[in-house]
């Protein structure tokens, strides 16, 4: 069972958001976007952007009344914003988003053209609000529902926990892993995972600049390309690697959400820089339809991600940010610094393995060393 949303609880959530993640200054204008069973923790953002001397205004989306736009055939006009919405956008300075529509199963059974359709004016919101110089969160807590529970399999209490906590935390105490993780990365030639559950991929660095994820909004992170709109909480060091090198397999222990919905017990084997064979125990028909249509790259090596919360564990969604947890991609690494532009991206996720970087241990059992 969830823990009740006190008005101490969901305060304390926006004051470390607003302060530490996005560091909100008196007079600024906040935008809180949110839908129905994330409003009590919405609401308290508003409370504290005052209590800060900003601004705030609440943009609430109706659930039902969102579903029944869609039943109707009227997905086109909420991918078409007004202009009110436009305008308030352009004044803003800090936006948090309550993801949503909140039913997760729902929303995967869409299809391509209906999605599409919802979604249309994704491209021109982020050159507003980039030309607005916004700062800006989505907050993972509005994925956590008693319905999304039972959709993913896992505890509600268990989840709301684990993200509240990696939510509350100081992203600084972040920091210092990240930057060890990440100069390793930096610096290293070959990696090897290893698992007693089959796992021993041997993958290629390329001297690429890895990417650090800590759920903070920083001015070096304001002056990259989307590093002005974080998500909260994240916790991962990622990099793209050498596309034309990969040797074994990666068998994965954690259940993966990067196709909306859940894939257990993945198998990727590569030979020869290209991956040969693939099975799940669930969700095999999602990663086989969306790795038909990929494209030329779609078999290649594409990332190698390191998690670095120790509060998180069973969150879908956040796999990836499991302290010691490693995931590996594979398809399109162009947006983290590769070549590939495949449509396809997939990724498997192992926890409490062992990762070589030149054959030096950083992680043992799941353990960063």
């Amino acid at each position: 069972m969830a823990t009740p949303i006190s008005e101490a609880r969901a305060d304390l959530l926006a004051r470390r958001v607003l302060t530490q993640r996005l560091r909100v200054r008196p007079k600024e204008n906040v935008t809180i976007e949110t839908y129905p069973q994330a409003l009590p923790w919405a609401t308290a953002f508003v409370r504290e952007a005052r209590r800060l001397g900003a601004h705030p205004l609440l943009h609430y989306e109706d659930e039902r009344s969102f579903w029944r736009a869609v039943d109707e055939g009227r997905a086109s006009l909420i991918g078409t914003p007004g202009a009110p919405e436009w305008a308030a956008l352009e004044r803003t300075d800090v936006y948090v988003y309550f993801w949503g529509p909140e039913h997760q199963a729902r929303r995967a059974r869409l299809s391509e053209s209906t999605w599409s359709k919802l979604t249309a004016f994704n491209s021109r919101w982020y050159e507003v609000a980039k030309k607005a110089g916004l700062r800006g969160a989505r907050m993972g807590i509005a994925r956590v529902t008693e319905q999304n529970a039972r959709f993913w399999g896992v505890a509600m209490g268990a989840w709301q926990r684990e993200v509240y906590a990696a939510s509350v935390r100081d992203p600084g105490t972040l920091r210092r892993d990240a930057k060890r993780v990440q100069q390793a990365l930096a610096r290293g030639r070959t990696v090897r995972l290893c698992h007693p559950n089959g796992t021993d991929l041997t993958l290629a660095l390329a001297g690429r600049s890895p990417l650090t994820y800590t759920g903070e909004v920083t001015p070096p992170a304001m002056r990259t390309r989307f590093g002005w709109m974080t998500s909260v909480p994240d916790a991962n060091v990622l990099v793209a690697v050498d596309e034309s090198t990969a040797e074994g397999r990666v068998v994965s222990n954690r259940t993966n959400s990067g196709f909306g919905e859940p894939l257990r017990g993945g198998r990727l084997t590569f030979r020869e820089g290209r991956l040969q064979e693939f099975s799940f125990s669930k969700g095999r028909s999602v990663f086989r339809d969306a790795y038909r249509t990929g494209g030329s790259g779609k078999d290649r090596p594409s990332f190698l991600e390191v998690g670095l919360d120790a509060d998180l564990r069973i969150a879908p969604g956040l796999e990836e940010s499991e302290r010691g947890a490693v995931t590996v991609g594979v398809g399109r690494n162009a947006p983290f610094g590769g070549k590939t532009s495949t449509d396809f991206l997939g990724y498997v996720t192992v926890g409490q393995a062992d990762l070589f970087i030149d054959d030096r241990p950083v992680i043992r059992g799941g353990r960063l060393v």
